[in-house]
């Protein structure tokens, strides 16, 4: 499962990355603006997919002293 999401990731870092780098003249000003915040967006998801969920079990005084 670790696997997957770390491609999806993947998937979404190299789409967000096209959608920000691509200049299209058709789209004009507003989509061109429309484009790079849907590919910000997708990199943003895709942190937060990699990062995933950390271990939030109690610990012990002695866990936390060491």
């Amino acid at each position: 499962m670790k696997k997957l999401k770390f491609m999806f990731a993947v998937l979404l870092i190299i789409f967000g990355s096209i959608l920000v780098g691509l200049p299209s003249n058709s789209l004009g000003a507003t989509g061109n603006n429309i484009m790079h915040l849907a590919g910000i967006g997708c990199l943003i998801a895709a942190i937060f997919i990699a990062k995933g969920k950390k271990d939030t079990k109690r610990r012990t005084k002695r866990e936390c002293d060491v």
